[in-house]
């Protein structure tokens, strides 16, 4: 009986497969595609010029220091009416601000029903005071009785309560709003999140400007106001308040502006001018440090935040080192072969 293993499919798959390519079992190649040999960062990124070179790209460098940079965070403000009534002075809430044209008419109407209310008030303590002093006198000349000096004097107390519900009434409905237009000082409410408020310093002056300003946009300096307490629940923010002079009648009514408000950083860090400092494609932040003449070494740094024109760091050169502050982008692409 003839064997039958050749007819067999996994058997003649085998053997094609030993003969064609050799043992199936060793797939593995004898040699690696490739050998990566690490290269520390320190190693990447010399660049060495000639002075021709230098002069032409106009390089110039800056020093590394390390000192305290005032930084602010800027938040949205409203401007409101200073918080204080031409009454009596006691201060109050504003909510004016807030309402539509048409909801500022009638809080006008109200303001005018309140002085009426107000004004007949006073008139009727005048009335009692008077009757009041009658009483008394008449008693004194013995034509009068102790029960009517009673009665006066409770109609003067009467009088009186209503003169201060009428105020009070009328305060709580703020400065008239025709007023509004000529105000030459606003309040500026600045809502905070309440946990930013410990790393604010709430007792410097901030700077308000416009909502998004333009760079190199000027700002006007506001000073801190003691105002009654006043917070947000539902939004966790609390408000501060500023005084903002309006001479110039520059700002408006209910406006919306930026308010920039100092941090109370007190520790020094590393500072360069933010225009040393490049970035990679992946987002890495590098610094040029020129070690040697015409010699400069690419180092990566972290920065922690930027303050106008200067870069904080988190980490970089030590202090003293020299970096490229101007032509760095001319150095990077000079490194990777596309500058000049």
């Amino acid at each position: 009986m003839k064997p039958r293993l050749l007819n067999c499919p996994a058997v003649s798959a085998w053997l094609c497969t030993t003969l064609l390519c050799g043992h199936a079992w060793s797939a593995e190649p004898k040699h690696p595609p490739a050998i990566v040999q690490p290269i520390k960062e320190a190693d990447l990124g010399t660049i060495i010029l000639t002075p021709q070179a230098e002069q032409r790209l106009g390089v110039e460098t800056a020093v590394v220091v390390r000192k305290k940079v005032e930084r602010a965070r800027t938040f949205g403000g409203e401007l409101i009416m200073p918080q204080t009534a031409a009454t009596n002075g006691q201060t109050i809430f504003s909510i004016l601000p807030a309402l539509a044209p048409t909801e500022l008419i009638r809080v006008a109407e109200a303001q005018i029903d309140a002085d009426s209310q107000m004004d007949r008030a006073k008139v009727q303590l005048d009335a009692a005071t008077v009757t009041h002093e009658r009483a008394v006198k008449l008693l004194g000349e013995k034509a009068g009785s102790a029960r009517a000096v009673d009665e006066a004097r409770a109609q003067t107390g009467l009088a009186e309560s209503a003169v201060r519900a009428a105020r009070a009434r009328r305060d709580l409905l703020g400065a008239p709003v025709l007023d509004i237009s000529n105000l030459k000082q606003f309040w500026v409410r600045v809502p905070v999140y309440v946990g930013d408020v410990t790393r604010l310093d709430t007792g410097a002056n901030a700077q308000v400007g416009n909502l998004s300003p333009a760079a190199g946009a000027k700002t006007q300096v506001a000073k801190p106001v003691q105002a009654p307490p006043s917070a947000n629940a539902a939004a966790s923010t609390v408000d501060l308040f500023y005084e903002l002079a309006n001479d110039g009648r520059t700002f408006r009514f209910g406006q919306k502006v930026g308010v920039s408000i100092p941090w109370r950083d007190g520790e020094e860090s590393l500072v360069v001018p933010w225009s040393a400092v490049t970035h990679d494609i992946n987002g890495g932040t590098w610094v040029y440090e020129n070690t040697a003449p015409q010699t400069f070494v690419r180092r990566r740094v972290q920065v922690r935040h930027v303050v106008g024109t200067e870069a904080v760091l988190e980490s970089g050169p030590k202090v003293g080192a020299k970096v490229v502050s101007v032509a760095v982008a001319e150095l990077f692409g000079t490194e990777f072969g596309i500058g000049k």
